[in-house]
């Protein structure tokens, strides 16, 4: 879903070496986890974080900002989603105070997102001004998330999207990267012909042509010479968050992951939207019993996950106090 909706202290020394470990999320997971973070395994096998997605409000929908951290804190976090251009694509949401006051809930990981849609100089610009942050916490991992959901924002162009953001990471990474930050890429929300947005193409079809080599020079998405860190993905459901739920097919909720598993079954990759469309008693529950599983049935491939979303969010999926006390029984 599109976001339409308006610490402890810093060791010295970490590497990118460090954070990544090695191929695939799994090494990446064992190794940040075993450094960094304090939360027990989600398996016997594989290190899972966990999170929210963090949106600013405005005038007309905001919550006291305590509230959102106490949202989060109640969820015992790893990780979260920061929606920092949301709504402004030329100037920061959250100002260094407040990140600080999420990262003193626990997080290891940040995950910064870029606005929706940039090209590279526009994503330059976002990221220019969280490197000063970004450098004063080098014990802390930060994601830096290209884009959300192209297939919203460039429904009949996953070209253009698709160059925007490989161009970006061509034009930008050699100067702007950083020991304790990883380029990543927002896949496809996986929409379809007739899912009520006025898509008309088919999921499988504009992500062939997202992630595809065109001959250009910038290779393919999940593969070649600039492709991101990290691909993130989004999972929704209206019952449960398992292979197969409503009905499968195009409303599976596993469908960007098995698509991106299809042609890249070892690059990293992270959750940085997960949720059920409407309220139900134990719906944080449900939330926990897939993270608890998503990264066993992806052999570690995903290591990370933030559910959607702390208010403000559409109220379909708001997390409040007692969901987040839901999630916060995860492993």
């Amino acid at each position: 879903m599109t976001d339409r909706s308006i610490p402890a202290g810093d060791r010295q020394g970490l590497s990118r070496r460090g954070f990544l470990g090695g191929v695939g999320a799994s090494a990446a997971a064992l190794t940040v986890g075993g450094v960094l973070g304090d939360a027990r395994p989600a398996s016997a096998a594989y290190y899972m974080k966990w999170g929210a997605v963090v949106s600013p409000g405005d005038a007309s929908n905001n919550i006291d900002f305590s509230r959102k951290v106490d949202i989060l804190r109640r969820m015992r976090p790893q990780t979260a989603r920061i929606s920092m251009f949301w709504g402004d694509p030329y100037n920061r949401r959250f100002s260094d105070a407040q990140l600080d006051s999420l990262r003193g809930t626990g997080l290891t990981e940040m995950i910064i997102q870029s606005s929706e849609d940039p090209d590279p100089s526009l994503a330059r610009h976002q990221l220019s001004l969280m490197l000063p942050y970004i450098d004063a916490h080098p014990n802390t991992l930060f994601v830096w998330e290209i884009g959300n959901e192209p297939d919203w924002h460039q429904p009949t162009n996953p070209w253009l999207a698709r160059w925007n953001r490989l161009a970006t990471i061509r034009d930008n990474k050699p100067s702007q990267d950083r020991g304790n930050l990883l380029w990543a890429v927002n896949m496809p929300a996986g929409r379809w012909a007739g899912d009520g947005t006025g898509f008309t193409g088919s999921s499988g079809g504009y992500f062939d042509s997202f992630v595809r080599d065109t001959g250009d020079g910038l290779g393919g998405m999940l593969s070649g010479p600039y492709q991101p860190d990290v691909v993130t993905v989004h999972c929704y459901s209206s019952t449960y968050l398992k292979r197969g739920a409503d009905g499968g097919g195009e409303r599976n909720p596993y469908k960007m992951i098995d698509y991106v598993r299809g042609w890249n079954n070892r690059i990293s990759m992270k959750v940085t939207e997960a949720g059920i469309d409407g309220y139900k008693s134990d719906r944080g529950y449900r939330y926990v019993s897939f993270g608890s599983s998503v990264a066993n049935e992806t052999a570690g491939q995903i290591d990370s996950v933030c559910f959607y979303g702390i208010p403000p969010a559409e109220r379909e999926y708001g997390i409040g106090e007692g969901e987040a006390d839901q999630i916060g029984t995860h492993p």
